[in-house]
């Protein structure tokens, strides 16, 4: 903390003498033994509690696909004992609170922020819909017709279906690639309310497996808090997660004939963010594809003499399955070049690494989490995420001390050492045109992409 305070501009080091605002961490164990991280953020006049409970109730076979993702909305919609269906989003929404349940394929999160006087009450009107949710038949017919409506019209776009082909090429036939995808249309009509409850009681338990509490408050205030949060909550249990992924570079191409332009995304394996280094990743895929100015726009722009975007971006299927992505969108007659331009581009990057001066580079993430010592849900949700992957109490507040010991030979050795080869990438092409890709393993199916 002492190197990170002396690294700040002199402005910020004068209101030090008028009250020293910066926040610190600790780990802290509420009264009903329930283990916390607590970020103290002096002067703010919040205060947010998210937890994080193992969502691998959808990792089984022969479970709904999409009960995490409706069960989540119909939690904080649908009502609760004591709350009419729709009531909590007008409550918060009058205390100025704010309210979430995000879904991934490893996580449920809990994410909670009200001003420090209604925190005890957001946490009430909370408990009561994460204990003893109503399930409101019509509010689970509206959400659940809602999100496939917008899934199937996602699924239309020649992108999306191309990212369905990977996702079966890699994951295969595994329920996880079923969670994702959502591409079992039946699956939306399938889902009862029986389904939700048993996923409900399996995931939203007394013991999740993160928690990190942010604000202006004490740690009495804070542990209060958790507990009445989890009160009623039942005992929790983890299951297995097994899933084998096919990360084999080879060349697929969907041919889709109704499509009107073609689509082309390369995937390759990162490191989990567990074993660090994702700062670097970051400023490397903006370098790469992230901006007008970056190289693949450049290379893609001047090797195909077209006004065509490539992007590239950090994603991953699960925390410990994460991929760098390059893709956009062309004419199917420049496919087969484009893979040759935009694999010659990276291998260029990879070497090289970015240009410019490391400041330029930096000066984007620098302001970013400058504003999220700012705003307790920001800086809980980078805590809470530091916690899931095994870091130190408090990591989340070192990242502008990191961010400025950054160099440009951080970035090439990071390039090098840790970033797939040019020749490591699955491709996946869609195409209106079968013989567009030479040499590519061509099917007419997403599903058949797992036997490329």
């Amino acid at each position: 903390m002492i190197r990170f305070a002396l690294a700040l501009p002199l402005v910020l080091g004068l209101s030090f003498c008028e009250g020293d605002k910066t926040p610190t961490a600790s780990d802290q164990t509420s009264p009903n033994g329930t283990p916390y991280r607590l970020i103290q953020m002096p002067g703010n006049e919040y205060a947010a509690i998210l937890a994080a409970w193992p969502n691998d109730w959808v990792w089984a076979e022969g479970r709904n696909p999409t009960a995490s993702y409706i069960g989540a909305q119909l939690i904080l919609a649908g009502g609760a004992q004591g709350y009419l269906a729709g009531e909590v989003v007008e409550r918060f929404a009058d205390m100025d609170a704010n309210g979430d349940l995000p879904v991934s394929a490893d996580h449920l999160y809990g994410m909670l922020a009200a001003k420090k006087g209604d925190w005890l009450e957001a946490i009430a009107i909370a408990n009561a819909h994460l204990t003893q949710p109503s399930f409101d038949p019509d509010w689970f017919d509206r959400i659940r017709t809602g999100f496939a409506q917008n899934i199937a019209e996602a699924r239309s776009q020649a992108m999306n279906q191309g990212f369905d082909a990977l996702r079966w090429a890699i994951l295969g036939d595994h329920p996880l690639r079923a969670m994702l995808s959502l591409d079992d249309a039946d699956a939306f009509a399938s889902l009862s309310l029986e389904d939700l409850r048993a996923w409900h009681s399996a995931t939203v338990t007394a013991q999740p497996e993160a928690v990190v509490i942010t604000g202006d408050i004490t740690p009495e205030q804070a542990g209060a808090g958790l507990d009445a949060l989890l009160a009623g909550l039942p005992e929790g249990g983890a299951q297995a997660r097994e899933v084998v992924l096919d990360y084999r570079p080879r060349q697929i191409l969907l041919h889709l004939p109704d499509v009107t332009e073609a689509h082309l995304t390369f995937v390759a394996l990162l490191p989990a963010t567990r074993l660090g280094g994702d700062m670097e990743d970051l400023i490397l895929a903006t370098a790469l594809g992230g901006a007008e100015d970056s190289v693949l726009f450049a290379s893609v722009r001047d090797g195909l003499r077209a006004s065509y975007s490539f992007n590239a971006g950090l994603a991953n299927y699960t925390r410990e399955n994460r991929f760098l992505v390059m893709t956009g969108a062309l004419e199917s007659a420049k496919l087969a070049d484009a893979v040759d331009v935009v694999r010659d581009a990276y291998a260029g990057f990879r070497t090289a690494g970015p240009a410019g001066d490391i400041n330029d580079h930096i000066a984007p993430l620098r302001a970013s989490f400058e504003q999220t010592r700012n705003y307790v849900m920001n800086q809980g949700r980078m805590e809470l995420e530091t916690t899931l992957d095994g870091f130190a109490t408090g990591h989340s507040l070192t990242m502008l001390e990191m961010l400025n010991s950054l160099t440009m030979s951080d970035l090439r050795n990071r390039l090098q050492g840790h970033w797939p080869r040019a020749q490591d990438f699955v491709i996946m092409a869609v195409s209106p045109d079968a013989d567009a890709l030479p040499g590519a393993c061509v099917i007419t199916r997403a599903q058949d992409a797992k036997d490329c």
